[in-house]
């Protein structure tokens, strides 16, 4: 097949983005999409939700009249997961990727993804996750690990690795087509909404190509609201409740349960340690986790994980020790990847 017979075949996409107050990166950014919407059968829908600086305006000025970018801009802000179901609104694209502004990626990680999705519905790929400046502050985030050729699973299987925390609820290391977000996927939460975007997506869909592919870059800033230094308890327990309405049939109880140790109980206290709650605050945070990890299964969630158990043992019988045992190991992971980085810049520079 010759390049133009397989551009031909390629469905057509949209890049969608929603900013806030980009700052420094919006020049970037215009670069970027600009670039994309260049190839053949690419457009972007870019909405600005409310930005205090001059993000709106600098794009404007930066897209000109680029014909296939749409530029939406509001006074007030609603939130990313609002914008984005406007933005799917007008979208053109048979299939979708969503990406941050924030971010590092390139028109090339589509490109990956527009060549593995065919007759799929959604590509699930894998990103590269940077938390500091140095070489050795990566890790690689999402996808499987252990599959080194694309394959192509059934929805219950997709929905299985996102249930078992194997696939994980990013945007931007998937692309999906069009037809799998249906309307508003996005509830309007603070935070997770994400993962309940890519759930209903899932249940949607009738197949998932998955590929070992690392076509994005995410890189945690300081103002990201997943750090954020007081959790917002009811969006998680919102999130993970309309995770298990999309995908909780496709697995067995005891898989529902590790889903909820993991995704609810012991997320919302670890969130609480790392970003440094206390008081009340941080009271409130266990005692609510406690109340969630009741009805669940120690003897499934140990036959999974026994760290995960050993923490679900501990915040049922004495929640209040469970903010000091993850501090300890927060600390200790903390301090291994500090020395990983220093080995790993070492080695390079010799």
């Amino acid at each position: 097949m010759t390049a133009s017979a397989a551009d031909e075949q390629r469905p057509t996409a949209t890049i969608i983005v929603g900013v806030r107050n980009a700052g420094d990166s919006a020049p970037l950014l215009a670069s970027r999409l600009v670039d994309a919407v260049r190839r053949p059968g690419v457009d972007a829908v870019v909405v600005d939700d409310g930005s205090a600086d001059d993000t709106g305006a600098v794009l404007a000025a930066s897209f000109g009249d680029e014909p296939g970018i749409t530029l939406i801009r509001h006074e007030e802000s609603v939130g990313i997961a609002v914008r984005r179901n406007e933005a799917l609104r007008v979208a053109r694209g048979e299939v979708i990727w969503f990406v941050d502004h924030d971010d590092e990626w390139s028109v090339a990680g589509l490109d990956t993804l527009m060549r593995a999705i065919g007759d799929a519905d959604i590509v699930f790929a894998r990103a590269d996750f940077a938390w500091g400046p140095g070489p050795g502050d990566r890790r690689l985030i999402d996808g499987v690990g252990g599959w080194s050729t694309p394959r192509t699973i059934s929805t219950g299987s997709a929905a299985e690795l996102m249930i078992g925390s194997t696939i994980h609820g990013y945007l931007w290391s998937k692309l999906f087509r069009r037809s799998t977000l249906g309307v508003d996927p996005f509830p309007a939460l603070v935070s997770q909404s994400d993962v309940v975007g890519v759930a209903r997506a899932v249940a949607s869909a009738r197949s998932v190509r998955v590929i070992p592919d690392i076509v994005y870059v995410y890189r945690r800033q300081p103002g990201s609201i997943t750090r954020t230094r007081t959790p917002d308890l009811a969006a998680l327990k919102s999130a993970h409740d309309g995770v298990l309405v999309e995908l909780g049939g496709y697995v067995q109880p005891d898989e529902r349960d590790v889903f909820t140790a993991r995704f609810l109980c012991l997320a919302a206290v670890k969130t609480a340690v790392r970003w440094g709650v206390a008081g009340s605050a941080m009271r409130h945070t266990y005692r609510s986790a406690q109340e969630w990890a009741r009805p669940l299964s120690l003897r499934a969630i140990f036959r999974r994980s026994k760290s995960l158990g050993g923490s679900i043992l501990i915040l049922k019988v004495a929640p209040s020790l469970l903010p000091a045992a993850l501090r300890t190991a927060l600390k200790a992971l903390d301090t291994l990847r500090a020395l990983r980085s220093r080995t790993r810049v070492g080695a390079e520079a010799e």
